[in-house]
Parts: C-alpha cells; structure tokens; sequence
C-alpha cells in the first residue's frame, strides 16, 4: 500500500469528478477541463517516446494496474452522469492509451526477462 502517495492526484481528480458530476460546480469543471486534455497530451507523449516503459523500469512503489482500470471507469461513469460526451471520449482515450502502455510494458518486461536469462545461460 506504499503506492497510494503516488495517486494522490489521481484520488483527488476522480473526488472533483465526482463533485461536480454531482453539484455542477463551474470552478470544477475548469479543472477538469484543464486536466483532461493535459492527460492527454502526457499520455501519448509518454507513449511516444517509451517513457512508460523507462518509468516501470525503474521499479519503486507502483500503483497496480488494476487501480488505474478502477479510477479510469469511475471517471468515465461520471462523466456520463453529468452528460459530458467531451470529457467522456478524453477519459475514454486517456484509459485506451494507459492500456497500450501497460501492454508495452509487460512486452517489454517479457523481452528484457527472456534476453537476461538467454545472456546468462551462453
């Protein structure tokens, strides 16, 4: 449970999501107006340069997977109840691409793993 100081934000965006899905509260929708497409943007800058796979690398206190399939379908839950179909492709894209990522990272993992064990035993 060492990988919840690093959700943090993820917790506290999914909390706004949840308010203003709920209330409707114009400072919130600015929030997730501007953090959406920043998602986004990092998202597939990450994934068009491996940073991903470069920061799973580097091993320390990950979230697991599952929480951010968990986070990712709240928010995409949300924003259909407040009626946002823009913020729902975002959050739908956003989720495609860290899946993509996940998926390049386990490959990754896979490869590395094999070319170890083929180095060690020739």
């Amino acid at each position: 449970m060492a990988w919840i100081k690093h959700v943090l934000l993820d917790l506290v965006i999914l909390a706004v999501l949840a308010l203003w899905a709920l209330t409707g509260t114009e400072w919130m929708w600015w929030v997730i107006a501007i953090y959406t497409p920043l998602l986004l943007v990092l998202k597939v800058a990450a994934l068009s340069m491996g940073v991903s796979a470069a920061v799973k690398a580097k091993g320390g206190d990950q979230a697991p997977d599952w929480f951010f399939h968990v986070v990712y379908v709240l928010s995409l839950v949300l924003m259909l109840v407040a009626g946002n179909m823009y913020f729902v492709a975002g959050w739908a894209l956003i989720w495609i691409l860290s899946a993509v990522g996940q998926a390049r990272n386990r490959a990754s993992t896979r490869s590395s793993g094999a070319s170890s064990r083929s180095s060690r035993a020739g």
